[in-house]
């Protein structure tokens, strides 16, 4: 059944569930106990974490993108493949090289040879350009790269947040009823002084008031947990405090379809984007691995001084000559790629090209699948949550007020009120569960995409995805339903007391 049918099922409205006939007992004892029908209203025990002074989800993503150290560290990639690419655009540097050599350091002559030299290496192939094409891509690469964790740090603290504002709404209800089973425990405990009811009546409202309590420890401590996860994801210390702000019970409506949003997907995910890059990075690479098999040639220049002496024979005229001769040498180097062709590396770069393109191309199919989940999953938990607000709550309540107000005047057994409560708690928890999943199937939604949905996903104006109160009535209202349980003691004490008289009219 879809969202648009579910919308025009609960728009008849629901049937006011009440008691034909009542049976009443004795209970002028638990009259006497209750004599201020004033409720005082219980304290919601989630203002100690959730307020409107508290930090919004969007508050916190931003404090993690400042003050998470594994982001920070992240971050200096940037930093790094910044560096690789002015390196890669810096061309050789020239080699200067000298030498001297005399006898007399020997004890010789003072005969000298000096030289200089200069030389200068010159890539051929397009060795720089490739390089440096290589480098930009790397560079943008680790940019997608950090937007990727940047988005996954943002999903689990969206994650998070809704597990902790669920909590806080089970948190409570489950004070509330306590505070209304409260009541009851000493309803039955008057009805037994009386003799109205057995031993086993109290224990069981007891049992049940027990229960309660433990699923308020388990509520306080999966607050408690989820607040301290934060606090781990934004980076802050597991000892400060922090206060969030809270959600509202009537989630908007998503405004796109299937294929906008998986269009969307395959435009801006950030880790597809990455993909892609490196899919073009691989062919990059290729190009480099090849050119890198060009050898490159090397031009130098060279000045060369000799002083010697001769000894001149005696036909000659004897003595010794001494002779400077000065010379300048120009001259080539070359690599000859005649076994070395760079045959490895282009192999290399060859498989990382196709590697790539496979991993780009199964990503992409990964993408429109997790998209395609993430949206049936919203819209289950869409529908879900219109059930509960506008069907099954409401029917609910009514039949827990009824039960209640019929145990009062002894009309049904502790037993009846004990089950209709527990229906009613664990209805409640299950509508704090959808709704939870709602906006957890939002943020999946959001992962799926690879990007915060923006204002213009969703239904303009205030419309939510729960139908109108003016079109259906009598929808739950967290707001209400608490407020109702504590007024429901006051309630029930004025009806008594109203119909006291006419008991004990019926008794004569």
């Amino acid at each position: 059944m879809g969202i648009r049918n579910i919308l025009a099922n609960v728009g008849v409205p629901l049937a006011k569930v009440g008691l034909a006939v009542f049976f009443f007992g004795s209970f002028h004892s638990a009259l006497a106990q209750q004599t201020d029908p004033s409720p005082v209203p219980t304290p919601a025990p989630s203002l100690q974490y959730i307020g409107q002074d508290g930090l919004s989800v969007e508050r916190l993503v931003e404090s993690a993108g400042s003050r998470r150290a594994d982001l920070l560290a992240a971050r200096q990639r940037l930093v790094i493949a910044e560096g690789r690419l002015v390196q890669a655009g810096l061309r050789p540097n020239p080699v200067f090289s000298t030498e001297f050599g005399s006898p007399r350091f020997l004890g010789g002559e003072s005969e000298y040879d000096y030289s200089a030299g200069i030389s200068q290496p010159f890539e051929l192939g397009g060795k720089r350009g490739k390089r440096r094409t290589v480098a930009e891509l790397e560079l943008q690469q680790v940019r997608a790269e950090i937007a990727a964790i940047e988005r996954n740090i943002a999903v689990e603290i969206r994650r998070d947040y809704a597990r902790a504002i669920s909590a806080a709404r089970q948190l409570d209800v489950l004070e509330r009823l306590l505070a209304a089973d409260a009541e009851l425990v000493r309803v039955t405990e008057a009805r037994l002084n009386e003799g109205d009811v057995a031993p086993l009546d109290l224990n069981l409202v007891k049992v049940e008031s027990d229960r309660l309590k433990i699923q308020r420890i388990e509520a306080r401590n999966e607050l408690e947990t989820a607040l301290l996860r934060i606090r781990t994801l934004i980076g802050s210390d597991v000892s400060e405090p922090l206060r969030l702000a809270p959600q509202s019970d009537r989630p908007p409506r998503l405004d796109l379809g299937l294929s906008e949003l998986t269009q969307k997907a395959l435009s801006d995910r950030s880790d597809l984007q990455a993909a892609r890059i490196g899919e073009r990075l691989g062919t990059a690479r290729l190009d480099l691995a090849r050119a890198q098999a060009a050898p490159d040639i090397t031009p130098s220049l060279r000045f060369s001084r000799t002083k010697a002496f001769t000894d001149l024979p005696a036909s000659a005229g004897g003595g010794i000559i001494n002779s400077r001769d000065n010379e300048l040498t120009f001259g080539v180097s070359i690599d000859l790629p005649v076994s070395n062709r760079n045959q490895g590396g282009i192999a290399s770069a060859v498989g990382e090209q196709v590697q790539a393109v496979r991993t780009r191309e199964y990503l992409e199919a990964t993408i429109r699948r997790d998209v395609a989940v993430a949206y049936g999953q919203y819209r289950a938990a869409a529908e879900k949550l219109v059930l509960y607000t506008t069907q099954i709550l409401p029917r609910a309540e009514a039949n827990l007020q009824t039960v209640r107000a019929a145990y009062s005047a002894g009309e049904f057994s502790v037993f009846e009120v004990v089950n209709e409560q527990r229906r009613l708690n664990e209805n409640v928890t299950n509508y704090n569960r959808v709704l939870e999943e709602y906006y957890t199937t939002l943020t999946a939604l959001e992962a799926a995409v690879g990007a915060a949905l923006p204002p213009s996903a969703f239904m303009p104006g205030s419309t939510s995805v729960l139908p109108d109160t003016k079109t259906v009535p009598g929808q739950f209202n967290r707001e209400e339903f608490l407020k109702s349980i504590n007024e429901g003691k006051a309630e029930r004490i004025g009806f008594l007391k109203s119909t006291k008289p006419r008991i004990e009219e019926e008794k004569k």
